[in-house]
């Protein structure tokens, strides 16, 4: 689908009262996951909705459990869990009829929190049955999708910090993580080419972003991380953390809270179908929050109007 089509689908009717399927991840967030099942499956039974149920168990069964439920019928998805949940469901549904809305339970919550989707539980009901479909972008890195923002370097090492700080520190470690590497930043010599148009810096992060907003586990509110970003325009959006000592990163930093990103020279920024990003020495990488196992080279392309995300109607 070209970009021109998914911009026409921005907001499509709602269809007739779909089947709905719910996928739990009971890991995420709640304490009491039974009760956040309850309280679901009585909003549905009120409402006297078609739908299945089921609990993740491991990694990857988010994604098995979804194609299990297309192939019964199922059209309607709705995810209840954090990111990870979230990107499982999507490489199920990217590129199919079948829609998907979203109950965040968990830490970052990206997907919801850039598309400003209601985070109550009754409310995220309402929008799973009578929300709008909107069409969005889903990039792709190694036949993996992103809906967010893929990361490697700098992001990649705050979004999953050492597993024995966080049981010490749980969200503190985000932080400590973060702040490591502020005060002892290690750049690498990145090469990153946008459809075909090479260019070469030195810097510590690199971000290829689908949404415009950045989140973290202590942010109220996604920080706008790209100008005018959209998540339906057929166009992956590049951010280079071009920064090689602390005061780079501190300013750097500074100037994405206060919204002048883009007229910082150690943010630069690109825009485009394909990016290829090279690093030396290798960078780890991140998508919506999940760490690879891989290192840089990767690329990354888009899939125009890919997903079909249930939004709240106007």
């Amino acid at each position: 689908m070209d970009p021109a089509a998914a911009r026409a689908d921005y907001f499509m009717g709602a269809t007739e009262k779909a089947r709905l399927f719910v996928i739990h991840n009971p890991a995420a967030g709640s304490r009491h996951p039974e009760r956040l099942r309850r309280r679901v499956e009585a909003l549905l039974a009120q409402r006297q909705i078609d739908f299945g149920y089921a609990y993740t168990e491991s990694g990857g069964h988010a994604e098995e459990l979804a194609g299990e439920a297309l192939a019964d019928g199922y059209t309607r998805f709705l995810a209840a869990g954090g990111d990870g949940t979230v990107l499982e469901v999507v490489s199920a549904l990217v590129d199919t009829e079948a829609s998907l809305a979203l109950l965040p339970v968990g830490t970052g919550n990206q997907l919801a929190a850039n598309m400003r989707l209601p985070k109550g539980i009754s409310r995220s009901i309402d929008v799973a049955l009578n929300g709008r479909v909107r069409k969005i972008d889903v990039g792709m890195i190694d036949g993996r999708p992103f809906t967010c923002i893929a990361g490697a370097g700098f992001d990649a090492d705050v979004v999953r910090p050492d597993s024995s700080i966080k049981r010490r520190l749980g969200y503190l470690a985000y932080v400590y993580a973060a702040a490591a590497a502020a005060f002892s930043p290690k750049p690498s010599s990145l090469r990153i080419t946008v459809d075909g148009h090479e260019v070469t810096c030195a810097g510590i992060g690199i971000e290829v972003a689908n949404m415009p907003g950045l989140t973290a586990p202590l942010l109220r509110r996604p920080v706008d991380l790209i100008p005018d970003g959209k998540p339906d325009d057929g166009l992956l959006d590049v951010c280079v953390l071009a920064v090689e000592t602390t005061f780079d990163f501190i300013s750097a930093i500074t100037s994405i809270i206060t919204g002048r990103m883009a007229r910082d020279r150690r943010l630069r920024y690109y825009r485009g179908r394909e990016v290829r990003v090279e690093a030396d020495p290798p960078l780890t990488v991140q998508i919506d929050g999940e760490r690879l196992s891989s290192t840089t080279p990767f690329v990354a392309t888009v899939r125009p109007g890919a997903l079909r995300l249930v939004v709240p109607g106007e």
